[in-house]
């Protein structure tokens, strides 16, 4: 990090509530479920800045470290419950443990993130260990990093990113010598960025953008744009798509969540969430689906908007629901656990709908004997064949598409 800009924590802009309200929506039902495995849970909050705000508003460590305690007293496991919450920050360390004084055991580490996450994971193995990655620009991203937390060290481990996709646009063209030019005069206004990342025209910015982004995928994509074979919207859903598409590498459960700032304009950031988990994915896509009215609160007043109007991450018509479903769960030809299943329609489609939606045209889809369904306990304690779709709690769901004599 470059600078210390004090500006950035006098007040909490509307961009920051949509963030935190995302990760608050998530560690809630996360956290629960989480404890419930009887393993410790790491939470990292790499760039925890502050803490809290100057004019009050608690920050994202503030509003984990409130989740936990009430999450450890609702499951009623406090004895077994050991949650380990590590709050990083190079610039702010003494403002950390001040705002964070009444929690007991926590643990600030005044340095960069870059610098001692591997250290600071190195004693979790066989850990839960959830990753939020806010960062202050782009430059601490490093995709190989995120790579290598992914070689099964941990019970579970969960990332979710702030990727400034639009800045990567902007210091990728910068490295090119192009100017990165949209049609909105004051697009850039609105992405507040603790310290902006600024890449010269140099190989060293080609090979700072190439870790950040996992790989030179994107240059193709610049060089598109230079020709005006695209413009700058499409130049970044190119680039946040590829860039999923390189998380999948390590990691099965990607979700894209484009975000825009006001109503009727493009989307400006991306949450991006990966797992190797099924449920964790699930978890994600409906939490975004069932929190949507919480969201739109925030919208209302700043015109904030989480979905982008497309496909990708946007509520749609009944009809379309159907139609993606049918074409996903066609692909089953062996027995899969609906729960897989489930997280790579999300994958493939986005937080489109909740799981209640998909079960409704599964449903239907076994009674036109187009899938098969495979429930245990197949039958209630009363004998009558069980109908649910969902896993957990003693329940296991396996679907596959009809097999037909030819």
């Amino acid at each position: 990090m470059s600078k210390k800009n004090d500006d950035f924590f006098v007040a909490k802009k509307p961009w920051s509530g949509v963030k935190d309200r995302l990760l608050e929506c998530y560690l809630k039902p996360y956290v629960l479920k989480i404890l419930h495995t009887y393993r410790p849970l790491v939470y990292v909050d790499c760039f925890a800045g502050k803490g809290k705000f100057d004019d009050g508003n608690p920050g994202s460590p503030l509003i984990a470290l409130n989740i936990f305690k009430d999450a450890v007293k609702e499951t009623r496991i406090s004895d077994e419950a050991h949650i380990r919450a590590i709050f990083i920050d190079a610039n702010y360390a003494r403002d950390l443990e001040m705002n964070l004084g009444e929690y007991n055991g926590v643990e600030v580490v005044a340095d960069y993130y870059e610098n001692v996450i591997d250290r600071l994971l190195k004693t979790e193995l066989g850990s839960n260990v959830f990753l939020y990655i806010d960062p202050y620009g782009i430059k601490a991203l490093d995709c190989e990093k995120f790579d290598a937390y992914a070689n099964g060290q941990f019970n579970t481990i969960e990332l979710l990113i702030n990727m400034n996709s639009f800045g990567f646009i902007r210091e990728a063209c910068n490295a090119f010598g192009e100017k990165f030019k949209i049609d909105e005069d004051d697009f850039f206004d609105e992405l507040v960025e603790y310290d902006s990342t600024r890449l010269d025209a140099s190989d060293n910015a080609k090979i700072a953008l190439n870790r950040i982004a996992g790989g030179n995928y994107w240059i193709d994509i610049i060089k598109k744009y230079k020709n005006g074979m695209i413009d700058g919207y499409k130049a970044e859903e190119e680039f946040s798509e590829k860039y999923c598409q390189r998380l999948r590498k390590s990691y099965r459960y990607v979700l894209n969540m484009p975000i825009r700032i006001r109503a009727g304009n493009h989307s400006k950031y991306r949450m991006i969430h990966a797992t190797n988990h099924p449920d964790g994915c699930i978890l994600m896509a409906e939490n975004i689906c069932k929190r949507s009215e919480l969201l739109r609160d925030i919208q209302s007043g700043g015109q904030l908007a989480l979905f982008k109007e497309d496909f990708n991450n946007q509520i749609i018509e009944e009809s379309q629901i159907k139609e993606y479903v049918n074409e996903h769960f066609s692909k089953y030809l062996e027995w899969t656990s609906i729960t897989e299943a489930e997280a790579d329609f999300f994958v493939n489609y986005g937080a489109i709908c909740r799981t209640h939606d998909i079960a409704t045209v599964l449903k239907k889809m076994e009674m036109n004997k187009q899938i098969e369904v495979l429930r245990n306990p197949c039958v209630t304690p009363q004998g009558k064949p069980t109908t649910f779709m969902t896993e957990g709690h003693g329940q296991k769901v396996k679907v596959r598409v009809k097999w037909v004599k030819r």
